[in-house]
């Protein structure tokens, strides 16, 4: 039984605070939030696990004793309810019978102990992950307000101006009053970043109950990237962490990432030294076209042509023997980049001119070594958007036709009404209508054709226009 401990941050008390310093609170609050709902579970001491089997055995025998009063109060109503003696003794065999099970529940409640989970998972409660923090109740009144709230504990503050620095005092209320933990700091605003951090982890150590497992990271290549539980951490760093289970991440530029799931106790210090594994490269060669030409993975640049003259073609290389004279070659003669195989890149060269070449490059397997040319290109200007310029005139077309279509439809009917009834009536009024609804009939359709034919244009320009625009791709 109550295998979850619920906390509620309440709205924290800065009325005392300068307007300007006020926005603290809420602060503190939000990551309140997001790092005390990175607790997996509490561990509850024998007082408070014998606080909740009383409070769990006093409910059971409250709603044992409940049922049973209200067994008994149906049994004697009916004795003034005037049914017929085989109804009566049909009914009161039934309510006795019933009233020996509950007499027996009722029993068990009070002599049963029930079974309280010592590791609750911890939760944060729903209003606060929904942003909402109510306001904390008065003295007196906290175990209404757990009630209330679906809660097991609730944490308070208040904060005060003081001699220029902000004070500020905290205090977590539990059900049953098992532990009543109060805490207080004072810091300066240039300083709120470093009292948060230490206010949050003594918070923890207090709703973990236990103390905080200690975790170190450390990686190779140095450059590589660490974190913990979606946090980036230092190498060599020692991180505190709550009890339960963490995941940790390393990766680096062309390198295999690393991802692990761990489960630490309180008290606990781990290291974990990640080694990582470099992609398989694959070298290719930039043909560049003129000197001054400059090239780019991503944002990264590279290297640039500092060759005099345009190289020839490469059919050489390839016909050079083995791969490191083919490199050696492209060296020489082309501007050589490493691409992870199997992963995607992003190459760009650009010119002297404000030219751009670019494409979205593979990695892949193969003894030869692959030389590939960007055709360079003058790009659209931050103010020029060929491709929604021609959806917006294909769209504009589509939308025309779809407009004359039911137009002709209907310019169609009133023509196909008029003949009829001419056909019918012979009257020379339909006559001269039926040959007028033909001219506009033959009209609407010819509109209507005539939009259909440009929607088509329309939409070979635009999907021209966009594949011409997009980046190539080499695989």
């Amino acid at each position: 039984m109550n295998n979850e401990f619920i906390l509620c941050i309440t709205a924290f008390d800065v009325s005392r605070l300068p307007p300007g310093q006020q926005i603290l609170g809420s602060v503190l609050q939000k990551e309140l939030v997001l790092d005390l709902g990175r607790i997996h579970h509490r561990i509850r001491n024998s007082d408070e696990i014998s606080r909740y089997e009383e409070l769990a055995m006093t409910a059971a025998s409250h709603q044992a004793a409940a049922a049973l009063a209200a067994k008994r109060t149906e049994r004697d109503t009916l004795l003034f309810q005037g049914t017929a003696d085989w109804k009566y003794k049909k009914e009161i065999k039934r309510i006795n019978g019933e009233l020996r099970e509950l007499e027996a529940a009722y029993k068990k409640a009070e002599e049963e102990w029930p079974f309280i989970a010592d590791k609750p998972l911890f939760i944060i409660n729903e209003h606060n992950t929904k942003g909402s923090f109510p306001v904390p109740p008065e003295r007196g009144g906290e175990e209404a307000f757990l009630k209330a709230n679906n809660a097991d504990a609730f944490l308070e503050g208040t904060f005060q101006f003081v001699y220029g620095r902000i004070y500020a005092e905290f205090r977590l209320f539990t059900r049953g009053a098992s532990f009543v933990y109060q805490d207080s700091t004072i810091f300066s605003q240039e300083d709120f970043n470093n009292a948060s951090d230490e206010l949050k982890s003594r918070f923890l150590t207090a709703l973990v109950n236990s103390p905080p497992a200690q975790l170190r990271l450390t990686a190779e290549p140095d450059h590589a990237q660490l974190e913990v539980n979606g946090r980036f951490v230092k190498s060599g760093d020692v991180v505190e962490l709550a009890p339960g289970p963490v995941t940790v991440r390393a990766g680096a530029d062309d390198h295999q990432g690393i991802v692990k799931e761990i489960e630490l106790e309180g008290g606990d210090s781990e290291e974990i030294a990640f080694v990582l594994k470099p992609f398989t490269m694959e070298t290719l060669g930039i043909n560049l076209g003129r000197p001054g030409d400059s090239v780019y993975m991503g944002a990264m640049y590279l290297g640039g042509n500092t060759a005099a003259a345009k190289t020839e073609e490469a059919d050489t290389v390839d016909e050079a023997v083995g791969k490191t004279e083919a490199t050696d070659e492209i060296q020489q003669r082309f501007f050589s980049i490493y691409v992870p195989v199997g992963q995607y890149r992003y190459i760009r060269v650009e010119t002297e001119d404000g030219l751009t070449g670019e494409a979205i490059v593979k990695g892949a397997f193969g003894d030869d070594v692959r030389i590939i040319t960007l055709p360079p290109r003058k790009l659209p200007g931050k103010d020029d958007k060929p491709v929604e310029d021609k959806r917006r005139k294909f769209y504009g077309a589509y939308g025309r036709f779809w407009i004359a279509l039911p137009v002709a439809f209907l310019a169609y009917g009133f023509y196909q009404a008029y003949d009829y009834s001419y056909t019918v009536l012979r009257n020379q009024d339909m006559y001269n209508s039926a040959k007028t609804a033909s001219y506009i009939s033959i009209g609407a359709w010819a509109v209507a054709g005539a939009f259909l034919v440009e929607t088509l244009v329309r939409m070979g320009i635009y999907v021209h226009t966009a594949s011409k625009e997009s980046i190539p791709l080499w695989e």
